[in-house]
């Protein structure tokens, strides 16, 4: 099981809080601190951690953006055409132009991410709008998503190393984690199919005119550890108090009204407080994992044999 205590929760918070530096460091280091859990739990409690610190400074950092975007091109008059040189250079030598990058102006960006503590792509996002402020969200969001639409060879660089090396956020990825909440929720599905589960997943529900809906609705209700179970719903992700609580208020209750308790389960693991959050009322429970065999129990149906069938049992015997 992976269910931390509040002191330790607090620890890990504390040290990401402190951390200044990249992500993908700050995850190593977390590994190296706290070996006792694994590296998809910390990454996720990293994840809502930066969540919630971009959330508090994106209106500082917007604010600031025409500062930042005088200072990226201070820097740039300095490094002058460096980049473009190494890049004739390493086309010369065929070696990556990555090889010969001494002056650092492919990560200007990234460090003044850094500085703000917010995730590369997050600040990339911001400095395009302020840069062009003409263009519409789409066009920036296609700029981010290629770098190569960037007219300012030198912004274009830097956009293209922020998407490459940021791991919090970016449309890279926001696909690895569609892809991971996918895998999950299959997970759940194969799991509940061997359990002699049966069950009506999201787009059945849809198409009955649901709107919101658990990954999956017991067609069958079960009990679980004595409480009657009538849906669950899957998290790739850990789960903290504040993250929960909104579940609980967007998702959670409305099943709860509509359908009756049933599971949410954090596949990365929950802070322990979660479990006994009051929020959860008499409908949530919470796990860190598919129930096992022995927790459940299932109804089971003593059917009347029809005549016909009890006529041809006793005439197979003759």
């Amino acid at each position: 099981m992976v269910v931390i205590s509040v002191a330790r929760f607090t620890e890990i918070q504390t040290f990401i809080r402190n951390y200044n530096g990249l992500f993908v460091n700050c995850n190593l280091e977390l590994e190296a601190k706290f070996p006792e859990y694994s590296p998809d739990t910390l990454g996720s409690i990293v994840a809502k951690e930066v969540i919630q610190r971009v959330k508090s400074n994106h209106y500082n950092l917007t604010a600031k953006a025409g500062s930042m975007v005088e200072q990226f091109k201070t820097i740039a008059k300095q490094t002058s055409t460096a980049h473009d040189i190494l890049q004739k250079m390493a086309i010369e030598w065929r070696v990556p132009s990555t090889v010969l990058y001494k002056r650092n102006a492919h990560d200007i960006l990234q460090k003044m991410a850094i500085e703000w503590r917010v995730p590369s792509t997050v600040l990339c996002r911001i400095f395009l709008t302020k840069f062009y402020p003409d263009a519409l969200k789409l066009e920036i969001n296609e700029m981010l998503r290629m770098p190569d639409l960037i007219s300012d060879s030198l912004l274009a660089l830097n956009v293209s190393y922020c998407l490459y090396s940021e791991i919090m956020d970016g449309p890279i990825t926001d696909l690895v984690r569609r892809f991971i909440g996918v895998e999950y929720e299959v997970r759940l599905k194969k799991m509940a199919r061997e359990a002699g589960m049966v069950f009506y997943d999201e787009g059945d529900l849809r198409r009955t005119g649901y709107d919101k809906t658990p990954d999956l609705k017991m067609a069958v209700p079960f009990m679980y550890r004595g409480q009657v179970i009538n849906w669950i719903e899957s998290k790739a992700s850990f789960g903290d108090m504040d993250s929960h609580k909104r579940y609980v208020k967007d998702q959670l209750s409305s099943y709860g009204n509509r359908f009756g308790p049933g599971i949410v389960i954090y596949w990365f693991g929950y802070v322990e407080s979660i479990a006994e959050c009051p929020e959860n009322g008499n409908y949530v429970i919470v796990t860190d994992g598919f129930p096992g065999k022995d927790e459940m129990e299932f109804l089971t149906f003593n059917l009347p044999v029809l005549e016909e069938e009890e006529q041809k049992k006793h005439g197979d015997g003759s």
